[in-house]
């Protein structure tokens, strides 16, 4: 795996392919069957990640789908128009999530460069740098 400052680290990991199955298969079903099977992951989550950090995720999507409604109200106006803030820093890691103080923000000097080298750093603390799956922004792409 290889990590560089155009993916963050914890999305890199993941099964992108996988992933894309299961949410374009559940697009075909209705809006009632996609919460119901929501609701069906919601014990195992709590099971493996714990309440605490499944409140933190709900938290996040309620985020999601304001930032998607300002985004529907205001088309082609971009971030700028927006008023919430986007999602916290740092992501998703096999047994739940590991997030940073503070939220993305493209118009951040060095914009989403420099937050994915903020978050490759994190994963480093917490997983280790390997030099076979890491490779930082001064490394050449």
């Amino acid at each position: 795996m290889t990590i560089d400052a155009r993916q963050s680290p914890f999305y890199a990991w993941l099964d992108h392919a996988t992933i894309r199955g299961l949410v374009r298969a559940a697009l075909e079903l209705s809006a009632g069957e996609r919460l119901v099977l929501i609701k069906g992951l919601i014990p195992g989550l709590v099971d493996e990640v714990g309440e605490a950090a499944l409140d933190r995720f709900l938290v996040e999507m309620r985020i999601k789908a304001r930032r998607y409604a300002e985004a529907l109200a205001h088309p082609g106006e971009g971030g700028a128009a927006r008023s919430t803030a986007s999602e916290p820093l740092g992501g998703p890691i096999e047994h739940g999530e590991a997030r940073m103080p503070g939220t993305r923000d493209p118009r951040r000097p060095g914009g989403r460069a420099l937050e994915r080298k903020w978050e490759t750093d994190f994963w480093n603390e917490i997983f280790g740098a390997r030099a076979d799956r890491d490779r930082t922004t001064e490394d050449p792409l």
